[in-house]
């Protein structure tokens, strides 16, 4: 499921049809000017001006079609993108002269293709907005869960779904605007609303559905051809995250996810073990170096340990490399990190916006406590406290915690209860959905997320 979310027909399309259209204007501009090279090498020069223009395109979220094309966001982060992406191919240029294009067709190229991306991006957002084809919904409910959702399919218009209204058992709703479409009417108008609206597709939202679910209402629609979902199924793959609230045991228990195969396991832990040795391997000269930095920064030690909470419940002792003060906690026993912390070094801040203060957590996958991949590991004592007050979340220790996750790759670092809800919910879809290809796409979206130094 989230594949079809995250590579939605019409997204996936409009990116190749985009790297086709960039690969096109590139050899047409060549072919017209001429100049050295064959045929293959004019491909070549062309597939890496598309892959660079794509790559900070990328970067700065510009494939989220959901966006207006006159909003000041888009147009502020289009500029970005496209200017560092003239600034890398230059620099390319400069230090291999005439590696991707004659010096007098070079300025062309790059002009062409920030022409011909602007247009693009104009007419795909454009059409998202204004297309037609979209599979029309009709809520039955109006609680929280519903409203979320309904707002969330207006973000996403690119998934290709629209709202046209509500029902509930509530007269004094009706005719009512909850979040942007109405309440059209009762339950027991169901059938004539879904007719008089052309609805295709019916999602229900109860808290509490004993003695209100209009079952005979919607077994007819079903009969007829109409889909019927539960909200929190459909919530679940417009926004990659379950929700927590009015979450029945039931819809894990008898739902598809919530379970993974050994292979998917073995798998999982191979490449996990091999990527962190080799990382290790690799960034293990910068140890010094930052343990230098550390030291000449504030007295204490270089690293930084602590106990967290695993698999099962498992306490091991996760390694960092010391950001805050030696005496943070002292006086005040584990308390939430901000993101404006006092506590943090100069160095630490360093090493936090670039996650070089996570690289000794390799250390820990190596030892088998961590994976690449999974719910962040968090402290026991705030465990104890949120498994208090937030439903399932002992959940999160069904699997082993990981340096990256779903939760951390879509959404802001957060020191709150009603963040670690939020984060909770993107956990619970990792688990339902946990599977090699999530993993990779977790990973590519954590590089990203280091890149735009986004969430530190």
């Amino acid at each position: 499921m989230f594949l079809i979310r995250y590579l939605a027909f019409q997204r996936l399309g409009a990116v190749v049809l985009e790297h086709f259209l960039l690969v096109t204007c590139v050899l047409t501009l060549r072919f017209q000017t001429g100049g050295p090279g064959s045929y293959a090498t004019w491909l070549g020069h062309a597939f890496v001006v598309a892959i660079t223009f794509q790559i900070f395109l990328h970067l700065k979220d510009l494939y989220e079609f959901g966006t207006k094309p006159w909003a000041l966001k888009f147009v502020v982060r289009f500029g970005q993108a496209m200017f560092l992406a003239c600034t890398l191919l230059v620099i390319f240029q400069q230090i291999l002269p005439g590696s991707i294009a004659a010096p007098d067709d070079f300025l062309l190229i790059l002009l062409l293709s920030s022409a011909v991306l602007a247009l693009w991006h104009f007419l795909v957002r454009i059409y998202f907005r204004v297309s037609n084809r979209r599979s029309k919904l009709l809520i039955v409910g109006t609680g929280t869960l519903a409203r979320s959702l309904a707002t969330e399919i207006i973000r996403h218009r690119e998934l290709g779904l629209s709202v046209c209204g509500f029902v509930d058992d509530d007269p004094a709703l009706v005719g009512l605007s909850i979040v942007n479409p109405k309440v059209l009417g009762l339950y027991k108008e169901l059938r004539q609303i879904v007719s008089d609206n052309g609805v295709d597709r019916v999602v229900v939202e109860l808290g509490d559905r004993r003695g209100r679910l209009p079952i005979d209402e919607l077994l007819n629609l079903k009969m007829r051809g109409v889909r019927i979902e539960e909200a929190t199924s459909l919530y679940e793959y417009v926004t990659g995250k379950i929700a927590v609230q009015n979450l029945k045991p039931s819809w894990m228990v008898f739902g598809e996810g919530f379970e993974v195969s050994r292979r998917v396991l073995f798998l999982k832990e191979l490449v996990s073990f091999s990527t962190s040795f080799l990382l290790f391997v690799f960034f293990l000269p910068l140890f010094p170096l930052i343990a230098l930095l550390i030291k000449l920064d504030s007295p204490g030690p270089v690293f930084y340990r602590q106990e967290r909470l695993g698999q099962r419940g498992k306490t091991f002792c996760l390694w960092k490399f010391r950001s805050m003060r030696r005496d943070a906690e002292q006086g005040t026993g584990p308390v939430w990190a901000s993101s404006q912390d006092a506590r943090v070094t100069r160095v630490g801040k360093f090493l936090r916006r670039t996650r070089l203060d996570e690289l000794p957590q390799l250390i820990n996958i190596l030892k088998s406590d961590m994976t690449l991949v999974g719910p962040r590991p968090e402290r026991p004592k705030f465990v104890e406290e949120l498994s208090a007050v937030v439903p399932f979340y002992n959940l999160r220790h069904s699997v082993k915690p990981g340096v990256t996750g779903w939760a951390q790759i879509n959404y802001r670092y957060g020191n709150t209860i009603e963040d670690s809800i939020e984060k909770l919910q993107y956990d619970l879809f990792y688990i339902k959905n946990i599977s090699c290809a999530l993993d990779l796409l977790v990973i590519f979206n954590t590089i990203k997320t280091v890149l735009v130094r986004r969430g530190s």
